[in-house]
């Protein structure tokens, strides 16, 4: 067996590699997620100012075992390395998972960084899985948990149009795709409190500062990899965003659709502006749904306003996704 670098150049050798993540998330999951192959290919050969994707397969002759999934952070958090290990059904508990996180440990610490972090899929009943159960075994400490909620797309316009509310003192606004370039400083700075307000569990993350280059520079990120985002805001009579949602997907994955953000400012919560901005936003993206699809959307616990508001629109609980953090040596 030989540990193989993929950094997405090889078009085969990437496919192999992301084929086992691929087949592992459908396996494990009821409503699986993530980017199609192109998609996320481009997340190892574009050259990003903020981070950076790795990838490693342990190989056997011909056959790819199992696969390991590196994200680099560039900006903030430089000591820690994000890592996702896949194996192939056909070969666990037969050391691949190990021989992989071995080698990861080795690159990271090379690379001076000091914390491993992962995100395991965990059931929704019991919170536990094989892959917290590896987690535990190698030494990582559970630090966060969010649940996955999905709904099934479209929903019936009567459903919609009952729940959707105006605010009396806010005006909302929509946009595709690119932020308008009069809203740039306003949004990067309330991608900015996002960062900062998101529930961590007990993880200690560096906050990430949005500038209005770094917003451009993701949207045409976004946009090479055909990927679509829909965004509705809520301004304030001063003219600020109070409050934002975004959704969207990819077109290669079509059936697969992400609530992303729903962030709400803390001097302008309980107004009930999360459901605000939420409805039309579901209204926009489903006005170009021409297909059945599935809309996934994660939350921690602790964020019950937004879960409440999720199971208000007919969201249910299919899982969890459980952080783990290994410190290195």
């Amino acid at each position: 067996m030989r540990i193989v670098d993929v950094d997405g150049h090889d078009p085969v050798a990437y496919e192999r590699f992301f084929r086992i993540r691929d087949d592992v998330r459908r396996d494990e999951q009821e409503f699986p997620v993530g980017l199609g192959l192109e998609e996320t290919r481009m997340l190892f050969t574009a050259d990003q100012p903020d981070e950076r994707s790795t990838g490693l397969g342990l190989v056997d002759g011909d056959t790819w075992l199992g696969m390991a999934w590196l994200d680099w952070w560039l900006l903030e958090n430089t000591h820690v390395l994000d890592v996702e290990i896949a194996v192939d059904p056909r070969v666990r508990r037969q050391g691949v998972a190990t021989r992989l996180l071995d080698e990861v440990k080795t690159r990271a610490r090379a690379d001076g960084r000091t914390l491993l972090t992962g995100y395991v899929i965990a059931e929704a009943a019991t919170g536990t899985s094989s892959g917290t159960a590896f987690a535990t075994a190698h030494g990582f400490v559970q630090k966060h948990t969010e649940l996955h909620q999905v709904i099934e797309l479209p929903m019936d316009d009567s459903v919609v149009d009952a729940l959707e509310r105006k605010v009396p003192g806010y005006e909302l606004l929509q946009w595709r795709d690119e932020t308008p370039p009069e809203w740039l400083a306003e949004f990067a700075d309330a991608y900015t409190a996002m960062s900062r307000d998101v529930p961590h569990g007990d993880r200690e993350v560096e906050i990430q500062v949005w500038t209005p280059e770094r917003l451009v520079a993701r949207e045409a990120r976004r946009i090479d990899q055909g990927r679509f985002t829909h965004t509705t805001v809520a301004v304030d009579a001063d003219g600020r965003l109070a409050a934002y949602t975004q959704m969207g997907g990819n077109r290669a994955v079509p059936d697969r659709l992400y609530q992303y953000d729903t962030f709400v400012r803390p001097e302008h919560r309980g107004h009930g502006l999360g459901i605000a901005v939420k409805i039309p936003n579901l209204r926009s993206l489903q006005a170009e749904l021409d297909h059945p699809a599935v809309l996934h959307t994660w939350n921690a616990p602790e964020n019950a306003p937004m879960i409440a508001v999720n199971e208000r629109l007919g969201f249910r609980a299919v899982d969890h996704r459980v952080a783990f953090e290994l410190a290195l040596s």
